[in-house]
């Protein structure tokens, strides 16, 4: 093996025979970890081809963790790390070699940039080598979204190299981090780049949280046992964010809450406890923290939910993809229906649960397999931003009633009234006047008023679609008061649609009915300037 470099084929034995010599694990005590499957399932459906490896690297995270930690062990670890690049192309040592000497030869800069698919950190650690992972999200298909990604800039050796769509991700350190502080430190990437604040590391993530233990079997921050709620919180107020807590036990909270975050960017932990799945009722395993990526949102018609039948886009959602320190970045986690068994005093209760990608040879033989039972969202958000989601959806569920009956009311031009759906999320004001600007067949002057009004820099947008056709979007203050009148505008795509909903919002009944509704702002103004 070389000294500075060496380069292999991308395949699962190269790749552990790799990781075992870097770090002196046993390659048959890798196979117990879940990120070793994992891995070896990515990068065979990212066509990776070759990785090169790059010795004696250093980097920032794992040396902050060193000094607070591991330097003031008996045992000498190691400062500097390995750092693993993957890329879809072929290339021999030789190639690699002629490029770094400057020769000519068919491997260039601007092919490796071109076939680059990011790099693993392994950390000189006896358990939890792998460290700051930046790896290119899985193709994007129509239905897979992961707003929160980012780009990440790789020099190897004189080589720029940029991650184009990703998100840091690196497994728990069960010493100076635990699953929480993995989640956080996920977080943090996205949210930093977002409201430009500094990224902690890992133990300065665990510090700030623990540094007012109160608990009495919690007496030192490190090693760390994992962090709960309040700790977590404690961390994101010390980036300077608010954090903003769900309960998600409803499936239908989850996904729209969820939803409404993740499309400005927003990354979150989700928290939940962990069930092994082989016996009835189902054992509790522990309490775990991933930070929530991405979602999959497949194609199809509106799924109504409550007495309402209120349709909501983020209902359709079928999986989440989250940082789950324990198996790898932007792992899978689906809705499919399944139930967990829960012994209550009551007798046996059944809760709704998400699939997970943890597994586990058991001593009898047997595979063991994780659900998750989703609790909480924890989500960071800028201080300004105060009005929450709920505050937004519970208001255009009392307005919907309306925009149904325009519908069914304009059925020659919307010949099946039952497709609409609505579209809640934050967003900043540029992102929407830079979709308004774009959007044909509006109203010169309603698009002229809108683009040139001023606005607040985070804003929520309620849409109501068609189809695929936005009909009406309406504008929320997301800066205001929950007491203010946060309401912006409306804003109508179709003038049938816009007339008709004017036409009905000013029937004499309607006053008497929605007067002391929470949806009456949004009613007045449609009476008064839509």
């Amino acid at each position: 093996m070389g000294e500075l470099f060496e380069v292999y084929s991308c395949t699962s034995d190269f790749l552990k025979s790799v990781l075992s010599e870097k770090t002196k694990i046993p390659a048959g005590e890798l196979d117990t970890k879940a990120h070793i499957n994992y891995f070896a399932d990515y990068f065979q459906a990212v066509k990776a081809k070759t990785f090169v490896v790059e010795n004696e690297y250093v980097d920032h995270d794992y040396l902050e963790d060193h000094a607070e930690y591991y330097v003031r062990c008996f045992s000498e670890y190691k400062r500097k790390c390995s750092r693993l690049h993957f890329f879809k192309i072929d290339f021999s040592p030789s190639d690699f070699e002629h490029l770094l000497n400057g020769e000519d030869g068919t491997l260039s800069s601007e092919l490796l940039q071109e076939e680059y698919l990011g790099f693993v950190v392994v950390k000189p650690l006896p358990k939890t080598i792998i460290g700051r992972t930046c790896l290119a999200t899985y193709k994007h298909e129509d239905r897979r979204c992961f707003p929160i990604t980012r780009a990440y800039p790789a020099n190897l050796y004189g080589i720029d190299l940029v991650v184009e769509d990703s998100l840091a991700f690196q497994e728990q350190d069960t010493v100076v981090a635990a699953c929480a502080t993995s989640a956080l430190w996920s977080v943090f990437q996205g949210t930093g780049k977002l409201f430009q604040h500094s990224i902690p590391s890992p133990s300065a993530i665990t510090k700030t949280a623990t540094e007012h233990i109160t608990d009495g079997e919690r007496t030192r921050a490190f090693p760390s046992k994992g962090l709960d709620v309040i700790e977590m919180a404690r961390a994101i107020r010390s980036v300077d964010l608010e954090p903003y807590t769900v309960n998600v036990a409803n499936e239908y909270l989850l996904k729209s809450t969820a939803y409404a975050y993740l499309c400005m960017g927003i990354p979150m932990i989700m928290g939940f406890p962990l069930f092994d799945m082989e016996n009835t009722p189902n054992e509790m395993m522990g309490k775990h923290a991933v930070a929530l990526t991405g979602y999959s949102l497949p194609k199809g018609d509106p799924i109504p939910f409550g007495p309402s039948d209120f349709q909501l886009k983020a209902h359709r959602i079928d999986k989440l993809y989250a940082h789950d320190d324990q198996v790898g970045p932007f792992a899978r986690m689906e809705f499919d229906g399944k139930l967990v068994s829960v012994d209550s005093r009551g007798g046996l209760v059944t809760l709704p649960s998400l699939s997970t990608s943890w597994s586990w040879l058991k001593d009898n033989g047997n595979t063991g397999v994780a659900r998750a039972v989703p609790e909480i969202l924890l989500v960071p958000l800028y201080n300004k931003v105060r009005i929450p989601f709920g505050c937004i959806h519970d208001r255009i569920v009392e307005f919907n009633p309306l925009v149904r009956e325009t519908f069914l009311q304009t059925k020659g031009t919307y010949q099946e009234p039952g497709k609409y759906e609505w579209d809640i999320y934050l967003t900043t004001v540029n992102a929407f006047k830079s979709e308004l600007a774009k959007t044909p067949n509006i109203d010169p002057v309603t698009r002229r008023d809108t683009l040139t009004s001023g606005m607040p820099k985070y804003i929520w947008r309620a849409t109501a679609t068609y189809k695929t056709d936005k009909v009406l979007d309406i504008l929320f203050d997301a800066t205001d008061l929950e007491q203010g009148a946060f309401l912006i505008k409306l804003i109508g795509y179709s003038p049938e649609f816009s007339a008709r909903l004017k036409e009905i919002a000013q029937e004499s009944f309607i006053e008497p009915a929605f007067r002391n509704s929470i949806a009456w702002a949004i009613i007045a103004w449609t009476r008064q300037y839509f």
